[in-house]
C-alpha cells in the first residue's frame, strides 16, 4: 500500500513539476512558443479521459454501496487516474487558450470550473487513501459537487467550441422558413450571403469563439473585422479579407475556411463577390436580376417553396407498371419520387394509361427509345409532379404539346426527332417554361429557337454545333447472344436493322474501318478475344463502334468459401461462378448483393494451377445506392490454412456522380501465376459519400461473375 501511495505521490509531483515549469516559461516569454501551442491542441484529446473515468467511478461507487460489496481499491485507483488526467487537461487547456479567439468571460468560467473539477477529483483521491473513506460524510457530497462542476465545465467547453446553442439547437422544432418563391423577393444578405456565412464561417467566428478576434454574426461584426483588418469593404473585393482569404491556396495557413473544414462552393463565392461588388448592402432586396441570368440561376437555390408532400407509391402499383414494360426506380432511396422508363419499342395507349397508378410519384419519364404517338400521350398531362420528360419519336406532334400545358413543374423537355412545329412550341411556352428544351431533328427553326429562348430566359438546344450538317447515322449493330463468357466455343450472329449495310469487324482490338473484314455468317470464337464491329453504308454516317470482350474460361470454379454471406435479398454465392451475366437491372436474379460489407471469397482450384487473368464484373447504379467497389485485391496460397500472399491489386474508377446504370469488368493480369488457392477481396465503400443524395447510409456492392481466363 505504501509503495502504491508513493507511486501516486511521484506522479503528482512529476505532472506539477513538468507542466508547472512549462507554464512558468510561457508566462515569462514575450512570444508564445509554437511547442506550447502544439501541446494545447491535445486538450480536446485528453479531456475525455477524466470525464469518462469520473462518471464510471461514480457508477461503480453507487453499485458497490447498493450491493454492499464496496470496491475500495478500484475506486481509489480510478480517482487517482481521474485526478492526474484532470490536472494535465487543465494545463493543456491553458496552453490552448493562449491561441486566443475565444470569448473571455465564457473562457474564464470554463477554465475555473475545469480547475475546480480537477481539485475536487484530487480531494476525493486524497480522501480515498484513508481507511473506510466511503463512510466519510464529506466523500459522497464532494462526489456530487465534482460531477456538477464537470457538467458545467463540459457545457461551457461546448459553447466555446460550437457556440452557445450547441446543446439546445435541436431541443425545439426549427423555425419555419418564410416562403420565397420569386427571386426578386430575396434579400441578398439575409436570405443568401448570411446563410452561406452561417454554414461555412460562423462556427469558428462567433460570439464565444472569435478566431483572429473576428465574429461574423452581425452587421457590426462584419464591418468591424478582426486583428488582420476589415472583413468587407463595400465595392472593393481586394480590401475585403473575407473574400481574399477564400481565394488563397487551400494549403496556405491563411486560407479560409481552413483545410479540413467544409469549403465554399464556386457559386457561393460568386454570390459573395457579387454582394461585395454591389456595395455589401445589408437590407435591400436583390436588384438587376432580369438582366443578369447568372445571378438569377444562382439565387434560385435559395428560394423557399411550399413543400409538396408526395405519398409513396404502393409496391403493387409499381409492380403493375413494371409488368407492362417499364423500368421503375426511386430517384432518392426510400423517397417517393420515381424515375420511369419504357424499355420496349412500340407501346400502346393501354400500356401508357397504366402510368395513372403512379401519377403523383413520377417525376422523370423517359420514352427516348420508344415509338410513342399523340394518341398515347393524354396520360402524360396528368403527371402534375413531372420534372423531366423525354419524347423522341417522329409520331409526336403539336397535339401532344397541347396536352403538356398543365405541367407547371416541368424543368427538362427533350423533343429530339419529333414532328413539332414553331407554332406548337410557342403555344406551349406561353403556358409553361421548362428550364431546358431539346429540339434537335425537328422543324423548329434556328431563329424561332433563339427568339423563344431570349423571350422566356430558358435554354433551347436546337443544333448540335454551329453549321452542323444533318446526316443520318447508322444505328449500332446487334450482337447475339449477349453472353461474353464461354468454356469451349462461342458462335456470334451480327445483324443490322437496315438492308445493304456492310458490317465490318476486328478481333485484334483495333477499330474497324472500310478495309476491315466483312461479317459473313456467324463468327466462331475458340479463345478470348476483343470484338469490335462497325456498320458502313453509302451516303450514311458510319455507326459507332460496338466493343465486346469475350473470355474463354480456363478454370471452372466448383469449390469456394465466402467469409460473409451476401444480403438475404440477393443470395446464392454460386452466382459468382455460373458464367451467367446479369443485366443493368440489379434485381434481375443474377447479381450478388452486399450492403455495407466487403465481398471476400477463397477459391480452391483443386490443385496447383497456372493462371493468367482474373476478372470480376460489378454493377453501378448511383440512384439505387450501388457503387463500384473501391478496390480489387487478390491473394494466393498453396495451402488451405497457410499464409496468403498478396498477389495484385486494382482500383476501380467511377465515371461520375450520376447517370444511367452501367456494369464494368475489372481485370488483373497475373501471367504465369501458379497456385491452388486464390482469395479475392472486393472492398465496399461502406457508406455513401458526401455527394450522394443519401450520404451516410450504407452503400451496396453488386457482383455477378468472378472468373479465370
Amino acid at each position: 500500500m505504501k509503495n502504491e501511495n508513493g507511486i501516486y505521490k511521484a506522479l503528482f509531483i512529476a505532472i506539477f513539476a513538468v507542466f508547472g515549469l512549462i507554464a512558468l516559461y510561457t508566462i515569462k516569454s514575450t512570444e508564445i512558443p509554437r511547442l506550447i501551442l502544439f501541446l494545447g491542441r491535445f486538450h480536446p484529446v485528453l479531456l475525455h479521459l477524466p470525464i469518462g473515468v469520473l462518471v464510471v467511478t461514480f457508477f461503480i461507487d453507487m453499485l458497490g454501496r447498493i450491493q454492499k460489496e464496496y470496491p475500495v481499491s478500484t475506486i481509489k485507483n480510478l480517482l487517482g487516474f481521474t485526478a492526474l488526467s484532470a490536472i494535465a487537461t487543465c494545463f493543456l487547456g491553458y496552453f490552448l487558450s493562449l491561441e486566443g479567439g475565444y470569448e473571455q468571460e465564457t473562457l474564464e468560467l470554463h477554465f475555473y470550473t475545469g480547475i475546480l473539477t480537477a481539485a475536487l477529483a484530487t480531494v476525493l483521491f486524497v480522501l480515498s487513501l484513508k481507511p473506510a473513506f466511503n463512510t466519510n460524510k464529506l466523500f459522497l457530497p464532494l462526489f456530487f459537487v465534482a460531477l456538477i462542476s464537470l457538467g458545467i465545465a463540459g457545457h461551457l467547453g461546448s459553447v466555446l467550441t460550437h457556440g452557445a446553442a450547441f446543446l439546445t439547437e435541436y431541443a425545439t422544432a426549427p423555425e419555419k422558413e418564410k416562403t420565397i418563391e420569386v427571386v426578386d423577393s430575396l434579400r441578398l444578405y439575409k436570405d443568401v450571403v448570411g446563410k452561406i456565412l452561417d454554414q461555412k464561417c460562423v462556427p469558428c467566428h462567433n460570439a464565444t469563439k472569435k478566431k483572429g478576434a473576428l465574429s461574423l454574426l452581425t452587421k457590426t461584426d462584419l464591418l468591424k473585422g478582426g486583428v488582420h483588418g476589415p472583413s468587407i469593404v463595400g465595392g472593393d473585393l481586394g480590401a475585403s479579407l473575407l473574400h481574399t482569404r477564400l481565394l488563397l491556396p487551400i494549403s496556405n495557413e491563411e486560407h479560409m475556411p481552413p483545410e479540413g473544414k467544409e469549403q465554399l462552393t464556386k457559386d457561393e463565392i460568386w454570390l459573395l463577390e457579387h454582394w461585395i461588388k454591389t456595395g455589401a448592402d445589408f437590407e435591400s432586396k436583390v436588384t438587376n436580376v432580369a438582366g443578369n441570368n447568372a445571378l438569377k440561376k444562382r439565387l434560385e437555390a435559395y428560394l423557399v417553396f411550399n413543400k409538396i408532400e408526395i405519398p409513396k407509391a404502393a409496391k403493387s402499383d409499381i409492380e403493375k407498371v413494371k409488368n407492362v414494360g417499364f423500368r421503375v426506380f426511386e430517384i432518392v432511396p426510400n423517397q417517393a419520387e420515381l424515375n420511369v422508363k419504357y424499355v420496349g419499342k412500340i407501346p400502346t395507349k393501354k400500356i401508357l394509361d397504366t402510368l395513372s397508378v403512379l401519377k403523383d410519384q413520377i417525376t422523370e419519364l423517359d420514352f427516348s427509345t420508344a415509338e410513342v404517338s399523340d394518341e398515347m400521350t393524354p396520360i402524360i398531362g396528368q403527371l402534375t409532379n413531372l420534372k423531366t420528360l423525354r419524347l423522341n419519336s417522329p409520331k409526336i406532334t403539336d397535339k401532344t404539346l397541347k396536352q403538356l400545358k398543365g405541367l407547371t413543374n416541368l424543368e427538362v423537355l427533350n423533343l429530339y426527332n419529333t414532328g413539332i412545329s414553331n407554332q406548337g412550341l410557342s403555344d406551349l411556352l406561353s403556358n409553361i417554361q421548362p428550364n431546358k428544351i431539346y429540339t434537335w431533328g425537328t422543324e423548329i427553326s434556328k431563329d424561332t429557337a433563339k427568339k423563344l429562348a431570349a423571350n422566356y430566359d430558358i435554354s433551347i438546344q436546337n443544333e448540335l454545333i454551329e453549321g452542323f450538317v444533318k446526316e443520318s447515322q447508322l444505328e449500332i449493330p446487334t450482337i447475339f447472344p449477349q453472353k461474353s463468357l464461354f468454356k469451349d466455343t462461342l458462335y456470334l450472329e451480327i445483324t443490322s436493322k437496315l438492308k445493304d449495310v456492310d458490317l465490318r469487324y476486328t478481333l485484334n482490338g483495333t477499330d474497324p474501318d472500310s478495309s476491315s473484314a466483312i461479317v459473313k455468317g456467324k463468327i466462331m470464337l475458340d479463345s478470348s478475344k476483343t470484338l469490335k464491329v462497325k456498320a458502313f453504308k453509302t451516303n450514311w454516317r458510319s455507326s459507332e463502334v460496338v466493343t465486346r470482350q469475350y473470355a474463354k474460361i480456363t478454370h471452372e470454379v466448383t469449390s469456394f468459401a465466402m467469409k460473409k454471406a451476401p444480403d438475404e435479398r440477393y443470395p446464392n454465392p454460386e452466382k459468382l461462378f455460373d458464367l451467367k451475366e446479369g443485366s443493368l437491372i440489379f434485381d434481375d436474379g443474377h447479381w450478388l448483393g452486399y450492403l455495407g460489407d466487403d465481398l471476400e471469397t477463397t477459391i480452391d482450384l483443386g490443385s496447383v494451377q497456372t493462371v493468367h487473368n482474373l476478372t470480376f464484373r460489378a454493377l453501378e447504379d448511383v440512384r439505387n445506392s450501388i457503387l463500384y467497389p473501391k478496390a480489387f485485391i487478390v491473394y494466393t496460397s498453396n495451402r488451405k490454412n497457410g499464409a496468403f500472399k498478396k498477389l495484385a491489386e486494382a482500383s476501380v474508377s467511377r465515371k461520375g456522380e450520376d447517370g444511367e446504370p452501367e456494369s464494368k469488368k475489372i481485370n488483373l493480369a497475373i501471367p504465369n501465376t501458379s497456385a491452388r488457392y486464390f482469395k479475392v477481396v472486393l472492398k465496399n465503400h461502406g457508406f455513401l459519400p458526401r455527394w450522394h443524395a443519401s450520404a451516410g447510409n450504407k452503400s451496396w456492392l453488386f457482383v455477378d461473375e468472378i472468373y479465370f481466363w
